[in-house]
């Protein structure tokens, strides 16, 4: 409350690429809040952490009411060759922001602290630590112990007044590329470093030491409001999109592919809170059904505590990670509850007093915001006494809808009940494919199970066959076809696949690339002796593992023996940097599955990793003549050239080439597009071939070695986790189209791999009034994008954020299956900006700028 502590805006400090845009909305929105019960927060963008900047930073800064950022890691000299800069959103949001100087955040303690307080020349020499002056140190013998760090328990700093003019000027020309040179930012702070009292000493002391330059102790706002009053806008250079520049050490590029059984947990959470919990929750609040609103808090707090850059990237210590696992699985937990808990309260609300208590029902939710036709698969579980073969299912206006069995089995499953022992309900289960047409936009549809064939169950001979009505979508064991595409898988597992509609056929795609890694967690280093294993030369076990009129799948299994681990040389240039002469195999299962229907080809891809120090990648070759990738971003698509960003004289950094993305990555020419879907990748490389080939990281695999200081490390080699040596599944579709993704609609089909509907097996009762075909909420058109449908966070009403990604503006409808009273617009700290018209008490109109985001609130 006096100034004197400034905390926040965040409540902890993310990466931003593993996650999607939302949850860094999500973080602003609680540490601004958390900050206020404690006297109010920074109201600067201090965004020193971060590995890179997204592009959208200036929109979402501004929607907070931040007008001045400090962004590092990190725009590069070239493209803001002085400090301060105007940063513009691909909206057009423009806010002033300043890179700082040499040592960034860090400059002061860099130029100035170490010198005067250790007598050491930290920048430019050695940093040898001296036991004799080194104060009271502490360090455990034990075997299993030994290999952790030194730990002072009490310092004895000096204090070297001959540092003081030579450091402090230091640290002012650090800054010496600023266009305010009459005011500079010296930052006293370092990793694992606390205050320093002998800061006002080192004040006092250059103030006399120098006649031209005062210096004070303020805060960052206060220098942001002098620098705001000095600065000469009309001169500064603009800087547009993402700060994400080479070198690859200034961003940590390749953090996005380690632990990903972290980054595939991590969508999992956000897919079920923000797009299924959330949402349904949300539209039922305003039915007058009670929102879980401590739980959801319980959740978010879990969810955000494992955002912090070094938690969600796992470039950490093995206990570490594990914490972070344990918070994402809480997350999924408190979110699977509160969504089946959402479930039940609609199921009640649902009128099915028109059908027989004996009928067994089935409910598909929908969670999109926009009618989706699919075809899913679902586990119906029919009463052992109905004998039930096969069977359809059937509407309620009495439409039918085919089934395509896939196998059955026998159950016994509880039937829980809090005024009797549980019921031992017995039940065939049916895992089957259905075609359920079109389910409304965030709603649902049910349908009775219609019997069409029954069995003998006591029959051990000639019992009941499957009857086929022709159509298969495979019938050769190596090939799928459907009305749109056709895919033919060769001896080596790579298929050709077939885009009917375009005539377009690519070749040679899903082989799998293994190469060296010895580096760290933050960068991949190939070995200076590497081997790159191509599945391209191999042979692989195929199978169809079923087929019919709905669906089909054709299994591809490849076996890679690929050298055991790497030899990883120390500082880079110790020791030989190789892969190891032992091998192991590795196998790899593909399943790819394609619907009737479907445009896209569905694959989940198993790995149990055996071998250690390498990156696996998937490759794909597009063909296509594209000079840039498309991938989805934060509130945006992040367009970036394929030819690569060269320095001055030409060259350019190979570790820069990879890039992160959310659900898609897309290229396309004027013949069409290919875009790759995906809910549990992050990295994604075009290689400059003339194939234009996709090169997706699944993972990488290297040791446990922590960035404690440029000149020592922390070295953990009993620590495993960073190799993830463990079964991982990977989900992703392939997707050709026409035109490009915009006009594709290819966040849309995105959706259905990150939020399929959901289904149910349900009872007829009598109670209710809803219809049982009924849309809950949904948003026109298809090219805006929801972020989040949720309760206010201060007053009992409920937020809709949604953004448009394209390059036009669109005019949107939101429309609810609830009536309402009122709505707002409001910035994305849900202060209410202005009202918007209401029609038929369900519905608004909304104009939505390029690239821009938008925050709605609903009220009773």
């Amino acid at each position: 409350e006096a100034g004197r502590l400034k905390i926040g805006p965040w409540y902890t400090l993310p990466d931003l690429f593993p996650l999607d845009g939302e949850c860094l909305v999500r973080n602003l929105l609680k540490g601004i809040a958390v900050s206020a019960e404690y006297g109010g927060h920074l109201g600067v963008g201090y965004q020193t952490f971060g590995w890179g900047q997204t592009a959208q930073f200036p929109q979402i800064y501004k929607g907070f009411g931040i007008d001045f950022l400090i962004p590092a890691k990190r725009v590069s000299h070239q493209r803001a060759p002085e400090c301060e800069f105007l940063w513009e959103a691909p909206d057009g949001t423009q806010l002033l922001a300043t890179r700082l100087g040499d040592y960034t955040r860090s400059n002061f303690f860099v130029f100035v602290s170490m010198p005067v307080r250790w007598d050491v020349d930290y920048a430019y020499g050695e940093y040898p630590f001296r036991w004799e002056q080194g104060g009271k140190v502490i360090h455990n013998a034990s075997p299993e112990k030994c290999h952790e760090d030194f730990f002072k328990i009490e310092d004895n700093p000096g204090y070297c007044e001959k540092h003081i003019r030579s450091g402090w000027q230091a640290a002012w020309d650090a800054l010496k590329e600023t266009t305010v040179p009459e005011c500079r930012l010296l930052l006293g702070g370092c990793d694992f470093t606390d205050h320093q009292p002998d800061l006002p000493r080192m004040i006092k002391d250059a103030n006399t030491a120098f006649d031209d330059i005062e210096f004070v102790q303020a805060s960052i706002e206060e220098y942001a409001r002098r620098i705001m009053e000095l600065v000469d806008y009309d001169k500064l250079k603009v800087v547009k999109g993402e700060l994400r520049d080479g070198p690859p050490s200034a961003c940590s590029a390749n953090a996005l592919a380690t632990r990903m059984y972290i980054k595939i947990m991590n969508k999992r959470a956000q897919n079920l809170i923000m797009h299924r919990t959330e949402p349904i929750a949300s539209v039922l609040a305003l039915m007058g059904v009670p929102y879980e609103t401590r739980f959801m808090q319980i959740a978010w707090d879990f969810f955000l505590k494992a955002h912090p850059h070094d938690s969600i990237n796992g470039v950490t210590q093995d206990v570490t990670a594990d914490d972070t696992v344990d918070r994402l699985r809480q997350v999924l937990q408190i979110g699977h509850v509160v969504h089946e808990k959402s479930v039940i309260d609609l199921v009640r609300r649902i009128d099915l007093s028109h059908y027989d208590k004996k009928d067994v029902l089935l409910l598909v939710l929908n969670p999109a915001p926009r009618p989706l036709s699919d075809v899913l698969q679902v586990a119906v579980d029919l009463p052992q006494e109905q004998e039930v073969w096969s069977f359809i299912l059937v509407d309620g206006e009495g439409g039918e809808y085919p089934v395509q069995i896939i196998s059955r089995d026998t159950r016994t499953s509880p039937v829980h009940d809090t005024s009797a022992r549980p019921w031992p309900h017995y039940t065939d289960r049916h895992m089957v494919w259905i075609d359920p047409g079109a389910i409304p936009a965030g709603g649902y549809k049910i349908f009775k199970v219609k019997p069409v064939e029954t069995f003998h169950r006591k029959y051990e001979w000639w019992s009941a066959v499957p009857k086929s009505i022709g159509d298969d979508i495979s019938v050769e064991p190596n090939v799928l076809e459907n009305e749109f595409l056709r895919v033919t898988v060769a001896e080596n597992g790579t298929f050709s696949l077939l885009d009917k509609s375009t005539k377009r056929e690519y070749r040679q795609l899903h082989y799998f690339e293994d190469g060296g890694d010895v580096g760290d967690y933050w960068l991949h280093t190939r070995p200076d002796t590497d081997q790159v294993h191509s599945s391209l030369a191999g042979n692989a076990r195929i199978w169809r593992e079923y087929t019919g009129p709905l669906a089909a799948t054709v299994v591809v299994e490849l076996t890679m023996t690929l050298p055991a681990y790497g030899h990883r040389p120390a500082n880079g240039v110790v020791g030989d940097s190789r892969r190891s002469d032992e091998t192991k195999e590795l196998i790899i299962t593909s399943r790819l599955t394609l619907k009737k229907g479907g445009r896209k080809l569905d694959i989940k891809t198993k790995i149990t990793n055996t071998i250690e120090d390498h990156r696996l990648r998937v490759l794909f070759p597009t063909g296509i003549e594209a000079a840039h990738s498309d991938a989805a971003g934060h509130f945006t698509v992040d367009k970036r050239p394929i030819e690569p960003v060269r320095e001055p004289d030409g060259s350019f950094y190979p570790g820069m080439q990879t890039h992160p993305m959310q659900q898609f990555v897309d290229l396309s020419d004027e013949k069409g597009g290919f875009a790759i879907l995906n809910n549990s990748l992050t990295e994604y490389e075009v290689l400059p071939d003339d194939r234009r080939t996709v090169a997706i990281t699944l993972f990488r695999s290297v040791r446990n070695l922590i960035a404690t200081e440029m000149y020592s490390g922390g070295k953990f080699p009993m620590q495993k986790g960073g190799q993830s040596l463990r079964s991982m599944e990977f989900e992703y579709s392939l997707f050709p189209h026409t035109g490009d993704w915009a006009s594709a609609r290819v966040y849309s089909e995105a959706e259905k791999i990150n939020v399929p509907p959901t289904t149910y097996i349900i009872s007829a009762h009598d109670d209710g009034s809803l219809p049982d075909c009924h849309s809950l909420f949904s948003i026109e058109p298809e090219n805006l994008v929801l972020s989040a449908f949720k309760k206010a966070e201060q007053r009992e009403t409920f937020i809709l954020r949604l953004y448009n990604p394209t390059e036009e503006t669109l005019e949107g409808t939101i429309r609810l299956g609830v009536p309402f009273k009122k709505a707002f617009l409001t910035d994305l700290n849900e202060e209410r900006r202005e009202q918007l018209g209401v029609e038929d008490g369900s519905r608004v109109n909304v104009t939505v700028g390029k690239k821009k985001i938008i925050t709605i609130e609903f009220a009773e």
